[in-house]
């Protein structure tokens, strides 16, 4: 199986086939998504690793604000 970083990931690196096949992909942290793909024509797998495209919020109380309302009663 083979690595590749971001760049050309809708082509098969073994055989420059455009029919490839996402099988899973996950978080690996806050910033970058890994996704392993199967080319249909070579049966290649290979893995690549991209720049997350979410929006990361500024800070946890920023995610939560609006869900929770404030408790102060003034």
């Amino acid at each position: 199986m083979t690595s590749i970083p971001g760049g050309d990931q809708e082509q098969c690196p073994r055989c420059g086939s455009k029919l490839v096949n996402i099988e899973w992909d996950e978080r690996v942290n806050a910033q970058e998504v890994q996704t392993l793909r199967h080319c249909l024509n070579c049966s290649n797998e290979f893995v690549s690793l991209e720049a997350s495209k979410e929006e990361q919020p500024a800070s946890d109380a920023e995610t939560t604000k609006p869900f929770f309302t404030s408790l102060v009663i003034e």
